[in-house]
């Protein structure tokens, strides 16, 4: 489910930014940034690339439940997730320009439902998607991790995501990137 909700989010990123620049080719890519030596992947070039930074459980989503049936089935989690701007050194101001429109983009639409986000599961009712903040310690250690300089990007959070054990989730997300 995580990368259905993921695909579908980035793929209605992309027309909004392809609708605002007036372009056909796709800018947004659902890919790792680098493999697993280090290597910057291929194809992201003048591209925004989106990742998975992280997940964790909502925590006041499972005290409520938890409160009111015995019985948990669900589990609620946040999806935490980064748009990266990788753009040559001298198309810098075009990656500012690129995350700008992602912040855009989010600020005009912070909710999702499966009726207006093709590819987004039909079990998944509503998701809110909110700005993640990092502060400059926790970004420099991220960036560390990931294992590249930094580059200009944006993290969102993807709130209250709820997989349900009784659910039987069969779906096929739409393709973003090659």
């Amino acid at each position: 489910m995580i990368h259905n909700i993921i695909t579908s989010i980035a793929g209605r990123v992309n027309q909004y930014i392809k609708n605002k620049l007036s372009i056909d080719e796709d800018i947004i890519i659902v890919r790792s940034l680098v493999d697993a030596k280090g290597n910057i992947s291929q194809g992201i070039e003048n591209k925004i690339v989106v990742f998975l930074l992280s997940f964790e459980e909502e925590k006041l989503a499972k005290n409520l439940t938890a409160a009111k049936s015995m019985s948990n089935h669900s589990v609620n989690i946040n999806i935490n997730i980064m748009f990266a701007a990788y753009f040559s050194d001298v198309n810098y101001v075009e990656s500012l320009r690129h995350v700008s429109l992602v912040i855009d983009f989010f600020q005009r639409n912070p909710i999702f439902r499966s009726s207006d986000t093709t590819g987004l599961p039909q079990s998944v009712p509503k998701l809110h998607v909110e700005l993640y903040n990092l502060n400059m310690p926790d970004t420099m250690r991220l960036w560390g991790a990931i294992g590249t300089k930094y580059i200009p990007s944006c993290a969102y959070r993807i709130k209250q995501v709820v997989f349900d054990s009784d659910t039987v989730i069969e779906d096929t997300p739409p393709v973003l990137g090659s």
